[in-house]
């Protein structure tokens, strides 16, 4: 008889991980012991109930996927992780070239039941060594700019010199810290996943900040203020994300 398989979900999306606790838990021998909406309250979940595979959404506001596996690395544990991502991008190749693995949203039961599969055939090969591993693998698939599309081509920006991004439909406007305002053909939910840093905060369904020109924020108002090179801007946002943003601020 297969043992107990303890299974931890972290996705800030809570349709996401109750859709996926449901189908995790439609099989036998599987329990969810935590759902987590970030990787604060993963890490708590993880020291407490110890589970022996996670399922981690790469992309998340403030923390994503891979500073959470930092953080476990700093724990000196080693839980099996199978990444659930919507994007297909640079950190693929590298999760594939390790011995985790990784599912795309959305996603479905027969590639869920095989991961599954493929996890308990390799669990115990799997070790905190591989996490090394990952990350260093991750590190070295990193490029300075990232490509986003427009109506004519494309465009190569390092993420740095993004003051934030403004969805428009299915088209995102950025600003730049030279000044020039550029229009993307992509989504801001793409933009977020591609742009893949600490240093941006989804702070409403239209903006995107780079926490790094942020230099003032008005509780009353709820306005962020962002300073760059030459010039100021304001942009208001919801009051349970002016919250939010400050977490990630100490003091």
């Amino acid at each position: 008889m297969e043992d107990l398989l303890k299974i931890l979900i972290v996705d800030d999306e809570p349709e996401a991980r109750e859709l996926l606790k449901y189908m995790l838990e439609s099989r036998p021998h599987i329990a969810v012991v935590g759902l987590a909406g970030h990787v604060d309250e993963a890490l708590r979940i993880l020291k407490k109930e110890n589970p022996r595979l996670v399922f981690l959404d790469i992309q998340m506001p403030e923390k994503d996927g891979f500073h959470f596996i930092e953080q476990v690395q700093g724990l000196g544990l080693g839980p099996g992780i199978i990444f659930v991502t919507a994007y297909e991008h640079y950190a693929i190749q590298a999760i594939r070239n390790s011995v985790f693995d990784y599912i795309l949203k959305p996603v479905r039961q027969e590639e869920l039941d095989r991961a599954i599969e493929r996890f308990r055939s390799l669990e115990k090969q799997t070790g905190k060594e591989d996490l090394n591993l990952l990350l260093e693998s991750l590190k070295e698939s990193v490029t300075d700019k990232v490509k986003l599309n427009t109506r004519s081509g494309y465009l190569l920006i390092n993420p740095q010199d993004v003051v934030f991004c403004q969805a428009d439909g299915n088209y995102t406007h950025i600003l730049l810290i030279n000044g020039n305002r550029e229009t993307t053909t992509q989504n801001l939910g793409t933009i977020e996943g591609l742009l893949n840093s600490n240093n941006f905060f989804r702070a409403s369904r239209s903006y995107l900040l780079n926490l790094k020109f942020l230099s003032r924020v008005d509780r009353k108002s709820c306005n962020c203020v962002l300073e760059y090179p030459g010039d100021t801007c304001f942009i208001k946002i919801p009051a349970q994300k002016i919250r939010l943003l400050e977490s990630n601020f100490s003091g």
